[in-house]
């Protein structure tokens, strides 16, 4: 809808009329109603009516009748209205909209080199574009060069401020918000792609770690110790456990007991050749039948020690109890992996009563190990870094040897131990994978990158002809080699207009809840059944993510806007009212307390201040040479319906961000190259006749390019309509938040004990194997907060 401009007079009973010229210069007389005023108008017509006669004013014409009636260089603004949400429910705080393949797409969609900047171009814009940045959600600009840091690593943040003192916006940051969501809208290349290139891992089913076979690398060979059983067709042993067990730990303490050592009173190291007496137990079950037998290191010497006589049958405790039988010496070679779960009290060795059975060692298992350790040692590099000793989740353990090992574990190597995935058809054993722990993560068939169909990989010609409507109008480096182009926009003049913009909290500073980090290891969450970003099917076992080449991603990360927070919501965020609900909302953007303790750690982040709510900052967009359909994706995005938002800054994840921009048509001046020409040929510029953009007819030249790139009405194009519902957000009673097993939020944060319950798999109950809704839909699904059913 094109913006008019009118002017209103009121009648002495308080009627209303607005007098204009429409679009073809007619004058017309319209009465209209009080309701169709904006917020300030309709208080100052309830107050004084006469206030407003003869005011000019701005407004849009629908289906002929006037709407949306708003100062000259205002806004018409739905406000976002409170709802009540079930806690029992939520949103996950990201979601995708879908990147569907464009290698079809010909036209100002597709790629093509870029005009360039030399001259004006006839039928191309240039000039001016005057936004307004309102807040509705507070906004946080952290200031790096002024944080505090304390001893516990935990780190405090002011407001980046200007010369004013008022908060500071950088352009970038700008820049970065548009250039996301234009992305989005014109299903352009990505600008930026990480590597992805290695397979991804997923922890797999406990149940799984009794079909590791024990082996071990010698002279470029796999060798099998199976121990005294036979392998299973499916890897299983035909007898008891293939290793036995070396009695190491205590329940409650990471290291070792000593209560078997060598004779020496050492203790067994990893890769040690040794000799040992062996005693055969029963794991049983609370009725005494046997679930597994296995064998239980009882006397070790170092290979070719005095072992001695057999030590005496042991008695047995609790539901380990030795099978009575003589005791037996074996040699091996011991296997330690630390004290990697709480509870673990044995470590291994690796034996077997006949010769280890060859395999052989092919350059794709050396690869798929090599990326299996490097996914361990990157999944916990930054626990790592912050000198974490071990999981947070556990108690009493500390992290297994390949996560520490740096390297040298990522490579197998003579007299490397590890365990072997088999299959033994009868006619010989195939080692299908290496794994270096029995549970163990096991690695996804496909790499993330290569589900990303090529012609949405970040562009590499250097001649510019792969160029999508991002990267030409906002700039492209190449990430491969040479090659750059600085775009056709830039943003300037960013001020903020509003006067006590800030919340401060210098005093007592806000401690934000734990930020969660990606893991795109999550496949229900980050993988897609097709290249369409169709989400996996609910159900399926974990092994069904990244498994072939005809699946997808999901496409680009976006944070739905928080829709339907209550009054007062942000207020005193320096008072912990996590536990606290309204209207079934908590209190989800702060840290809880720990009897009473505010939590700061180097897991999260305090707030000396933040941009309030309805702050409002202004800038400018400059751009050169733009086709009516690359400036209409602009536009489109600075004329968004109603309570639609785009999210800018930090802490997006916890609602904050959310903003709204709105084009100020009377301050912005576009013309195509050839009244540019003009305007600079004659030598009265002050005399030539500047006809303002038709800003409607621009916005519809884009969609209907969306309509006839990717078929079907505009709003219903995938893309538009998974960034429509992002910026919206979701309509039912669900709040978004991080995933928890609990209504309210906890100090620790624990998203990963959902996902747990997610995958649980017990005699009774199973996890619902949930996936990411797709965001598409007319009504994403919500989450429960036990993602289980009863078996």
């Amino acid at each position: 809808m094109s913006v008019l401009k009118g002017e209103l007079r009121v009648g002495n009973n308080g009627s209303i009329q607005l007098r204009f010229q429409d679009e073809n210069q007619t004058n017309k007389t319209i009465g209209i109603g009080n309701k169709i005023l904006t917020k300030s108008f309709y208080n100052t017509y309830q107050e004084n009516p006469q206030a407003l006669d003869r005011l000019e004013v701005e407004f849009e014409l629908d289906n002929n009748q006037p709407c949306r009636v708003r100062e000259v260089g205002g806004v018409f603004r739905d406000t976002p209205k409170p709802k009540t949400v079930r806690p029992q429910w939520f949103h996950n705080p990201y979601n995708f909209v879908p990147a569907l393949p464009r290698n079809n797409i010909a036209g100002e969609l597709g790629d093509r080199k870029p005009i360039g900047h030399g001259r004006y171009h006839t039928n191309h814009w240039t000039g001016r574009i005057a936004v307004k940045l309102t807040t509705i959600t507070p906004l946080l600009i952290p200031d790096a060069s002024e944080m505090e840091e304390d001893a516990q690593g935990h780190k405090t943040f002011p407001t980046r401020l200007d010369a004013q003192g008022k908060p500071y916006l950088p352009p970038t940051s700008l820049r970065g918000m548009l250039r996301s969501a234009y992305e989005a809208v014109t299903n352009s290349r990505l600008s930026v792609l990480d590597p992805h290139d290695m397979r991804l891992a997923y922890r797999m089913p406990a149940k799984m770690g009794l079909e590791m076979v024990p082996a071990r690398i010698e002279n470029n060979e796999i060798k099998l110790y199976p121990g005294t059983s036979g392998i299973g067709s499916d890897g299983h042993p035909q007898g008891p456990m293939y290793a036995a067990w070396l009695p190491f730990y205590n329940r409650n303490s990471t290291k070792p007991h000593r209560k078997l050592t060598y004779p020496d009173g050492s203790l067994p190291q990893h890769g040690d050749a040794v000799d040992f007496w062996a005693e055969k137990f029963d794991r049983q079950n609370p009725s005494g039948a046997s679930v597994f037998s296995y064998w239980k290191v009882r006397k070790i010497v170092k290979s070719g020690g005095n072992l001695g006589t057999a030590p005496n049958r042991s008695s047995g405790s609790g539901r380990h109890q030795s099978v009575g039988q003589e005791l037996r010496q074996f040699s091996g070679f011991v296997y330690i992996t630390n004290k990697n779960i709480d509870g673990k009290h044995d470590e291994r060795v690796f034996f077997s009563q006949n010769a280890p059975i060859s395999c052989p060692l092919s350059n794709d298992l050396r690869t798929k190990w090599k990326e299996l350790i490097t996914n361990y040692q990157e999944i916990h590099k930054d626990d790592l870094r912050k000198g974490w000793t071990s999981p947070p989740a556990l108690n009493n353990s500390c992290w297994s040897r390949q996560v520490i090992s740096g390297a040298a574990e990522r490579q197998l190597r003579e007299e490397s131990l590890c365990y072997a995935k088999t299959r033994n058809s009868g006619q010989g054993c195939q080692v299908d994978e290496l794994y270096p722990v029995m549970i163990t993560r096991g690695l996804f068939n496909q790499a993330p990158i290569s589900l990303l169909h090529s012609s949405l990989k970040p562009a590499t010609q250097a001649d510019k002809s792969q160029l999508s409507p991002a990267d030409r109008v906002f700039g492209w480096v190449n990430q491969q080699g040479k090659g750059s182009y600085k775009g056709q926009l830039r943003i300037h003049s960013v001020t903020c207009q509003s006067n006590n913009p800030l919340d401060d909290f210098s005093r007592t500073p806000v401690p934000l809840a734990i930020l969660g980090q990606p893991k795109p290891q999550q496949a229900r969450f980050y993988n897609a059944q097709d290249r369409q970003g169709t989400p996996l099917n609910q159900g399926g076992s974990k092994d069904s993510g990244y498994k072939s080449s005809n699946q997808g991603l999901r496409g680009r990360k976006v944070y739905p806007h928080h829709q339907g927070l209550p009054n007062g919501y942000w207020d005193n965020p320096q008072q912990d009212n996590t536990q606290n609900a309204v209207q079934g909302h908590y209190q989800e953007y702060r840290r809880p307390q720990q009897n009473g303790v505010e939590q700061k750690d180097d897991q999260n982040r305090s707030l000396k201040s933040w941009v309030k709510v309805g702050t409002e900052f202004t800038f400018d967009i400059d751009v050169v040479n733009l086709s009516e359909v690359e400036l209409g994706g602009l536009l489109y995005l600075l004329t968004l319906p109603d309570i639609h938002f785009h999210r800018l800054g930090g802490g997006k994840p916890l609602g904050f961000g959310s903003v709204r921009l709105d084009l100020i048509e009377s301050e912005t001046d576009l013309r195509p190259g050839q009244d540019w020409s003009e305007f600079y040929q004659t030598l009265l510029p002050d005399e030539v006749v500047v006809k303002p953009i038709n800003v409607s007819q621009c916005v519809k030249a884009y969609q209907k390019s969306v309509e006839a790139a990717y078929g079907g009405d505009f709003e219903d194009v995938r893309f538009v309509a998974a960034f429509c519902r992002a910026a919206k957000g979701f309509n039912d009673r669900a709040a978004v938040r991080y995933p928890r097993v609990t209504p309210h939020p906890t100090p620790e944060g624990e998203a990963f004990k959902w996902f747990v319950e997610n995958e649980r798999e017990s005699k009774n109950e199973s996890g619902m194997k949930l996936t990411l809704p797709d965001l598409a839909d007319p009504a994403p699904d919500s989450f429960p907060i036990q993602p289980t059913t009863q078996s």
